[in-house]
């Protein structure tokens, strides 16, 4: 019978251990319900408070589609306009630069030309008047000196001589 001692520890010892992990089970089935309840708590409160800041979340969106999408539409509309009038802007631009430097090119000939002609009416001028004129200063001068000389008449002095030449070219 020695056995049935040891056999009889061993029925204590297990129903011992099935008590114990009953208790343990029902201090989880025990935890599990105070944490259902307190996560029903914060899920109520949730509902109570975040919900409808949710909803009212959702209406301002809503709301604010419609002028969101109206703006965009608007301001895709005045980038393209704007995008037109620049191009538009640019090509007139660019063209009246283009008919400025042709202007000016056209200015430079011109006064090139003038001054040419200009230039070239003073060399004919020049040689066309001035030099026949002093053809016959000079002629003129020279008959001078020649009467003086053949009359007799004295000489003058150097600075009177030169007085009269300017005389006589001018």
């Amino acid at each position: 019978m020695a056995h049935d001692g040891v056999f009889t520890f061993f029925v204590i010892v297990t129903a011992l251990a099935v008590v114990i992990q009953a208790a343990i089970l029902y201090a989880i089935y025990h935890a599990l319900r105070e944490l259902r309840d307190a996560v029903i708590r914060i899920d109520a409160g949730i509902k109570e408070h975040f919900h409808p800041l949710l909803r009212t979340l959702g209406s301002i969106v809503q709301m604010a589609r419609e002028p969101v999408s109206i703006i965009l539409a608007n301001v895709a509309e005045i980038s393209v306009v704007l995008r037109d009038r620049t191009r538009a802007v640019d090509a007139v631009a660019g063209e009246v630069l283009d008919r400025f430097r042709e202007e000016v090119v056209r200015a430079d000939e011109l006064l090139t030309d003038v001054l040419r002609k200009v230039q070239r009416a003073t060399e004919a001028l020049e040689r066309g008047v001035l030099a026949p004129v002093r053809e016959l200063s000079a002629l003129l001068a020279g008959v001078r000196r020649g009467f003086e000389f053949f009359l007799g008449k004295r000489r003058s002095s150097a600075g009177e001589r030169s007085r009269q030449e300017e005389e006589l070219f001018i």
